[in-house]
């Protein structure tokens, strides 16, 4: 009697519960009475909006409006695809025409996959009734769900891949066999876990692992979207490792409307992104000394030489040792020099217990962190004979930053000119469009105001088709010599490039440039007239056919200068720069 009693009281509460929660799902699956919150997926360059991921809720208030809690239920109950299925249409429902051509990202349990009713086609039939295309739906995996078969799980997803959709795949980088399901499905997105989003900006391993997954994707064709950002931090660490796109809070907060991102944020991810497409063109053609140098142990001049011998003899791969007084550096131990005077007669005894100071090159070599490797490199190597190949001393604002090794210079600026050459015109060897644009981007960008000025050659076709391509050719090489040499008697910093046929771009300071262009044009002035028989120097025109293939006289070629002061660059930018030198010419 006693058992039965203590029994029923037992179980009576859970029972109750379940068949609580029993009936609020069927409650909410008849009433349909699901809402869907929408969260923008951002893009990492510009701030745009690439769609939004369908969130789905239980109604509020209610014992299941949790959707952890609802979808738990929904599958004791063997009610997941009923229930995913009402999620997924009224989240289309919701969205649409509202979301224009922006992409919707619905989550599907791997379990839904398997469903009988889930191979029916039903997704397509809402989308034909909602005129909507299918490519603008991703269905987002998650990979918390184990996947028992995953040769029948492959072809499921090949089905849907082939009638248009497009597939994600969620918390990717949180464990279970999330690398190998990756190979095998070849999604179109990738969402890097947020667990390791969160505080990647502190974590140098999570940063490996993510920048890995970057990697990956780039090789693979997929795009992949950081999960969870929460700081303006962590949003700057996932730009700069590449991460294509973004989501979380604060980016912004899932919201039963469609919204984007603030002004703020959109102006940080495109402020960041510049810098980082910045950085990366200098490092490939005009690097800062700077973004080489490394970090190494330091020590001030009252360190004892067995100190210093004790650093050298545990960092085997150092070859110096920099000395700083309040992180100003006095100068630098040169590792070979140190250890021939520890080696000279009495050498270990009258240097190993006494300060450093004795011993420290005063003269070493300190170069500015924004020095472009190119001159840090001439200057390196104009030292004398017993210098040139000590380590190089990194100063920022005249304090200490680094160290650069003269072969880890050598093969950067090796490097340069490799990348700078695959970019000029084959032609000229001048630089050609890639350089132009990012030159044409750092003037702006930068504070003191320049001078562009675009030049082209007057009636040069006629010419090349009068004379021939290697003539046109022997033309344009002259040309931009001659524009060269203009340019340098005029000033030191200048920058050539060539756009292409007989177009040229030159920036340089707000010097006065009315001298510098006159002596341009008298300088091609001179030069042209040989470029032409006799005959059409004396008849000072040529016969050739226009662009309506009708037979004209062309005039002997000029060439023409389009400059512009720039000062105030708000407005500015590579677009309306080019067109305002076009209208001025």
């Amino acid at each position: 009697m006693h058992n039965h009693n203590f029994l029923s009281i037992a179980t009576a509460p859970v029972l109750t519960e379940k068949t609580a929660q029993a009936l609020e799902l069927n409650k909410i699956l008849k009433e349909k009475s699901i809402t869907t919150f929408f969260q923008p997926i951002v893009n990492l360059q510009d701030g745009s909006v690439l769609g939004y991921e369908a969130l789905s809720r239980g109604p509020l208030n209610s014992i299941l409006a949790s959707p952890d809690q609802l979808f738990s239920v929904a599958n004791d109950l063997e009610k997941t695809w009923e229930l995913d299925y009402l999620c997924r249409i009224t989240a289309i429902e919701t969205a649409f025409p509202s979301i224009n051509d922006k992409i919707l990202f619905i989550n599907v349990d791997p379990k839904v996959l398997y469903d009988k009713f889930f191979h029916h086609g039903s997704t397509k039939v809402i989308l034909a009734e909602h005129t909507i295309n299918i490519s603008q739906i991703v269905f987002e995996i998650t990979e918390k769900t184990a996947i028992t078969d995953l040769a029948n799980f492959k072809d499921i997803l090949e089905n849907y891949r082939s009638q248009g959709y497009r597939l994600a795949l969620d918390d990717v980088g949180s464990g279970y066999s999330g690398l190998t399901l990756l190979a095998q499905t070849s999604p179109q997105f990738i969402k890097i876990d947020l667990e390791l989003i969160r505080n990647c900006d502190k974590d140098k391993h999570k940063q490996a692992i993510i920048k890995a997954l970057v990697d990956f994707s780039t090789a693979t064709g997929i795009k992949t979207i950081g999960e969870g950002i929460e700081s303006c931090a962590e949003l700057k660490i996932l730009i700069k490792l590449g991460v294509n796109f973004g989501q979380g809070f604060f980016l912004g907060k899932p919201q039963p409307t469609l919204t984007t991102p603030s002004l703020n944020i959109i102006d940080t991810i495109q402020q960041e992104f510049f810098s980082k497409t910045q950085y990366s063109m200098n490092t490939k053609l005009y690097a800062p000394i700077g973004t080489i140098a490394t970090k190494e142990q330091t020590f001030t001049k009252e360190t004892l030489g067995q100190e210093i011998l004790h650093y050298f003899k545990e960092n085997s791969g150092s070859s110096s040792a920099v000395i700083l007084e309040d992180n100003i550096p006095l100068g630098m131990i040169n590792k070979d020099l140190f250890l021939n005077n520890l080696a000279t007669p009495f050498g270990l005894s009258i240097y190993s217990k006494r300060p450093i100071e004795i011993l420290i090159n005063t003269k070493a070599l300190n170069i500015d962190y924004n020095t472009p490797i190119e001159i840090a490199t001439k200057t390196a190597l104009n030292r004398t004979t017993d210098e040139i190949y000590n380590n190089i001393i990194i100063t920022k604002d005249n304090n200490y930053y680094g160290v650069v090794s003269i072969k880890r210079l050598l093969e950067e600026t090796t490097q340069i000119e490799l990348n700078r050459a695959r970019h000029a015109n084959p032609l000229t060897g001048l630089p050609g469009n890639l350089i132009i644009d990012w030159e044409t981007s750092r003037h702006i960008n930068q504070l003191i105001p320049f001078s562009a000025i675009y030049i082209d050659i007057d009636n040069f076709k006629a010419y090349n088709d009068v004379y021939g391509f290697e003539a046109g050719d022997t033309a344009l090489s002259t040309t931009a010599e001659l524009i060269n040499t203009s340019l340098k008697t005029h000033c030191s910093d200048y920058f050539l490039g060539h756009i292409g046929g007989d177009d040229f771009i030159v920036f340089l300071p707000s010097i006065k440039i009315e001298d510098l262009c006159n002596t341009i044009i008298e300088t091609f002035d001179e030069q042209a007239k040989f470029f032409y028989s006799i005959e059409h120097q004396e008849q000072k025109y040529v016969v050739a056919n226009n662009r309506n293939n009708v037979s004209e006289k062309f005039p002997l070629m000029t060439i023409s200068l389009a400059a512009l002061r720039v000062f105030n660059k708000r407005n500015i930018n590579n677009k309306s720069l080019a067109s305002k030198t076009a209208e001025i010419k």
